[in-house]
């Protein structure tokens, strides 16, 4: 049918409804009175609700105390059977709740606890700000971490002489999954076996790298967590073919890649001393090395430029410099990179074996549960004059003799610890600065910031 027939057709039936109407009146058609009223009423209804806040981008987050926390000690390695707790607040006491029997803090003291096997310290109320810490013993000492969703473990072996075991650990009532990219000398390298490795509810999971992907090289991991959370531990073996001297410790996590890094607690020494690199970009950068001592900071003449290419794990032999007299009074090691790169110095003397990494800068206060015995902090970093104070602690709680230091630009220090002590607090005025604690001659710990607030963002009502 044509258009004007249809019109026609139409006009007669609209012209019937008009007389339909009653004289006087105009007729109302449904669909006008549907199309006017369902939105009056939708904002109507819409009145009567209280909206959802929604997070404001434009406002600051808000810290508020930490009501809530746990700290995961990985199993005993050799003798460090020992787990040590304490709080930054010396005026409050509590308990930390561990599965089992709870960990009693009394106030200023350190708490401890003799186990071997995997200990989860949880935290609440007043317990759970400032929290800190370790598993110590036979020379040896690892932190006691919170769950972290990003990680990276640099100089991480999966051969037959050097080999290192993954261990995640899962503290929450569901399942966890995380993602590992491994960074190898060839670049990036698929494990299939690393993808989307899944951590049952309260469980954990030990993965031996030389089983899991054999290499021969050194490898970076970046760990991410897709869903839940998870605590990562490292333990680094070195076993030669042929020797007795096998040296295992654990592996701490470096900072995220950064193109200036610091590695505290560098000394100069014999052994084997060993610079692991690793680019996760896209395209080669080129790292440059300075020295730091507490007299200045100077670029080595011996030690060039050190390309590293996209994506790739490249190591440097850096044993002469450290033997050499112009390492004497060393305290770090400074990493400079036209892009970000992970870094770490692996050192082995005979059975003897630590790992000096990138340490995060420390914003307002760092602390650690130590050993005691002979121990030093190591201090440098600070790209203006920066006061540091070293707050020390018996496992008493009585206060022992603070340190004060002015770290300045270009200089580190090396500060000699009380024997006493088994709670060290680095408290840091306006400038961030990195820090480590070397003990003896067997263990080197980068310190980390103490967590006291949670970041809460800042919501208001949402907008219909």
């Amino acid at each position: 049918m044509s258009t004007d027939s249809r019109r026609s057709a139409e006009r007669p039936q609209r012209r019937d409804r008009r007389r339909s109407s009653a004289p006087g009146q105009r007729a109302v058609d449904p669909l006008t009175l549907l199309a006017f009223g369902i939105p009056l009423l939708t904002v109507a209804l819409l009145a009567t609700v209280n909206p959802a806040p929604t997070e404001e981008a434009a406002q600051p987050p808000t810290a508020t105390p930490l009501t809530n926390t746990v700290l995961v000690c990985p199993p005993a390695l050799g003798g460090a059977d020992l787990v040590q707790a304490a709080l930054a607040d010396t005026d409050v006491a509590g308990a930390l709740r561990t599965g089992g029997k709870d960990l009693t803090l009394s106030a200023g003291s350190v708490a401890t606890r003799r186990t071997s096997d995997t200990l989860l310290l949880r935290g609440e109320g007043p317990t759970a700000s400032g929290l800190a810490a370790a598993r110590t013993g036979g020379g040896l000492a690892t932190d006691c971490l919170r769950p972290a969703s990003d990680v990276w473990f640099a100089g991480v072996g999966a051969g037959p002489e050097h080999s290192s075991v993954l261990r995640l650990v899962n503290p929450d009532g569901g399942p966890a999954i995380a993602d590992v990219v491994v960074h190898a000398a060839g670049g990036i390298r698929e494990v299939p076996a690393l993808r989307g490795v899944a951590v049952g509810a309260r469980d954990e999971l030990a993965l031996d790298l030389a089983e899991v992907m054999p290499e021969r090289e050194d490898v970076t991991l970046h760990l991410r967590v897709t869903r839940g959370r998870l605590a990562s531990s490292i333990v680094d073996r070195v076993d030669p073919l042929g020797s007795d001297e096998r040296a295992t410790t654990w592996l701490p996590a470096v900072a995220e890649p950064a193109t200036d890094a610091f590695l505290p607690g560098v000394r100069r020494g014999g052994g084997e001393r060993t610079l692991v690199l690793t680019n996760p970009g896209d395209d080669e950068t080129r790292v440059r090395l300075k020295a730091v001592t507490p007299e200045s900071e100077f670029a080595p003449t011996d030690l060039s430029e050190v390309p590293v290419p996209a994506g790739a794990t490249v190591t440097v032999d850096l044993g002469r410099f450290l033997r050499s007299q112009a390492a004497q009074g060393l305290v770090a090691l400074r990493v400079e990179a036209d892009a970000p790169v992970a870094s770490l110095l692996r050192s082995r003397d005979g059975n003897r074996l630590t790992h000096a990494v990138a340490a995060a800068l420390l914003a307002e206060s760092g602390a650690l549960a130590v050993a005691g015995g002979d121990q030093r902090l190591v201090l440098a970093g600070a790209e203006k004059p920066s006061n540091v104070r070293v707050v020390q602690r018996a496992a008493d709680g009585t206060a022992l003799k603070e340190l004060r230091v002015t770290v300045r630009p270009g200089q580190g220090t090396r500060l000699e610890l009380a024997a006493r002590a088994r709670w060290v607090q680095v408290l840091v005025g306006d400038v961030p600065v990195v820090a480590a604690l070397e003990a003896g001659d067997t263990s080197v710990r980068p310190v980390r910031e103490l967590v006291t607030d949670s970041w809460v963002p800042h919501v208001g009502p949402a907008l219909y």
